[in-house]
């Protein structure tokens, strides 16, 4: 009788606890809420298509059926990128609130040395990352993306980040 009670006890409070949580379909309605705002107070254009030239205005980015939004703002250098080429990026990593929490890692001065990432490999990067360095295409490109919580760093929790970054081909 005792643990039939307890039972019943434990899924009242379990019910509870759920109906007050929010769950991942509205997480995901917020991120992109919090993108459209962040796009709006940005004075950001949607491109209708990408750009043959790559070639984008200070205000224009693409966004792309898997969820990055794309800007190329400087095109790259050289020969275009190969899976397995090795990579140094510098970035900014913000988030999209009014306030942003910013990591600036742009620097020496932030960080002595920069992330070295394998293009093709997600051991250290994640699957927005290697997308925007198949945009960019080549060595010293340097782009803007916004990065919803599913193709981020962090896709344990439902946080979108802008990112500034730049890269370089390391010589092999």
């Amino acid at each position: 009788m005792k643990i039939k009670s307890l039972g019943i006890m434990l899924l009242l409070l379990l019910l509870a606890a759920c109906e007050n949580s929010t769950n991942y379909s509205q997480l995901l309605k917020a991120e992109e809420e919090l993108i459209q705002d962040w796009l709006v107070r940005n004075d950001i254009t949607l491109l209708d298509e990408f750009p043959a030239d790559t070639v984008f205005a200070a205000n224009e980015m693409y966004h792309f059926d898997e969820g990055i939004y794309f800007q190329l703002l400087e095109k790259g250098v050289g020969d275009t990128l190969r899976k397995g080429d090795k990579l140094v990026l510098r970035y900014r990593q913000s988030t999209l609130d009014i306030y942003p929490m910013v990591e600036d890692y742009w620097t020496t001065q932030d960080r002595p040395y920069p992330s070295e990432i394998s293009y093709g490999s997600l051991s250290n990067s994640c699957e927005g990352w290697q997308r925007a360095f198949e945009l960019m295409k080549k060595s010293e490109a340097h782009a803007r993306i916004i990065v919803p919580s599913k193709l981020g760093r962090n896709n344990s929790e439902v946080i979108p980040y802008v990112y500034e970054m730049k890269i370089r081909r390391i010589p092999k």
